[in-house]
């Protein structure tokens, strides 16, 4: 009897993976498509009708529409950015923990920050890190929480004296 219960359980777990791997899957994707590609059609994909993203400098989007034209946005700000991840993704029922590393060059129109306005065009470079929480439902992120080096990032724009 215990036989058979091992070939069960063997068999099951080769037709699904795990939840958790199938949300490191998702988050993998997310961050490669949305972030690094910056492409905007990810979003009806793998973001739920009413995700929820938030960064501290880029504030909070909410929804399809929202969060397509942030990444549009960033894209018309950084043409160049490139965002990667930098060790495994950790996943513990829906929530998906990742390690970043972006970089780009200022090459757009002005930005408003909090703490002054860049000017357009200001070719300052930009690279720092960041991680990110994920909340995954049914397939689909509902929720990224991120924080990144902000000081370092508006060190860096010029906005504040190092």
């Amino acid at each position: 009897m215990l036989s058979s219960l091992i070939v069960v359980e063997e068999k099951s777990s080769m037709t699904a993976p795990p939840r958790s791997e199938a949300n490191k899957a998702i988050v993998d994707r997310w961050v490669a498509e949305y972030w690094d590609e910056r492409n905007p059609d990810i979003v009806d994909e793998l973001a739920a009708d009413d995700m929820l993203l938030r960064y501290p400098l880029g504030g909070e989007s909410r929804g399809h529409e929202e969060i397509k034209t942030r990444i549009i946005g960033f894209d018309g700000l950084f043409p160049d950015y490139n965002c990667e991840l930098t060790a495994e993704l950790i996943a513990e029922g829906d929530r998906v923990v990742a390690l970043w590393e972006a970089e780009g060059t200022h090459t757009g129109p002005a930005w408003e920050l909090p703490i002054g306005v860049l000017p357009a065009g200001s070719g300052r470079t930009i690279r720092y890190t960041g991680i990110a929480v994920y909340r995954v439902r049914d397939g689909k992120i509902i929720e990224e929480y991120g924080e990144g080096d902000y000081l370092g990032v508006v060190r860096q724009l010029g906005l504040v004296d190092p």
